[in-house]
């Protein structure tokens, strides 16, 4: 019984009456992203944004399958075709990379402004990326090289855009402007 009570009062020591529930979410929140930062040096997820930019590798690759699907179709249309959006988590489920753990749940304790504008660029990766393989994947099948190449041209570059942007939230830079890119996107 004296320990419970030793408990209770420095419960209360520690939170005042007065405390808000808000503010008592926002200590929390505090100390959670405080901890993550104390885990982070030495790995790939950034400290104050707590986004690893190692994720944008995934779509680097759907670059990398978009120029060779355009120089070499046969050779490297089933890859291209193969290639799918992955979710923050999903790549980080992949066997081979580092951090799992601790990058999804820093990821999920992101502060919140950035975190929204970072999956809202990856969410323009992830819509430009499926037309993208709707529109090769059709010139592929129809084994039209002209319709081939309307499509690949310019991907890569719109691609590399967005990939920037959303880099540079990841790492806490300053964003390429919007304008540049909703330009180019609007050239297509």
């Amino acid at each position: 019984m004296f320990a419970s009570r030793k408990h209770e009062d420095l419960e209360r020591q520690e939170i005042p009456d007065d405390v808000s529930r808000e503010g008592i979410v926002a200590a929390f929140r505090s100390a959670m992203i405080g901890h993550f930062r104390s885990h982070i040096p030495g790995t790939n997820i950034n400290e104050s944004t707590l986004i690893a930019s190692d994720y944008l590798n995934h779509f680097h690759e759907l670059v990398m399958l978009l120029e060779a699907v355009a120089s070499e179709p046969d050779e490297s249309a089933n890859e291209f075709s193969a290639w799918r959006p992955q979710t923050y988590e999903e790549h980080f489920s992949e066997p081979g990379i580092g951090e799992k753990s601790l990058a999804v749940a820093a990821y999920h304790r992101a502060p919140p402004r950035i975190r929204a504008r970072f999956d809202e660029v990856v969410a323009r990766l992830h819509g430009e990326a499926i037309t993208l393989i709707g529109e090769v994947s059709a010139a592929l099948k129809e084994r039209n090289y002209a319709k081939l190449d309307a499509a690949c041209q310019g991907a890569g570059d719109r691609l590399r855009l967005l990939i920037e942007k959303a880099d540079a939230i990841a790492t806490g830079e300053t964003e390429p402007r919007r304008g540049v890119i909703d330009a180019l996107f609007r050239r297509r």
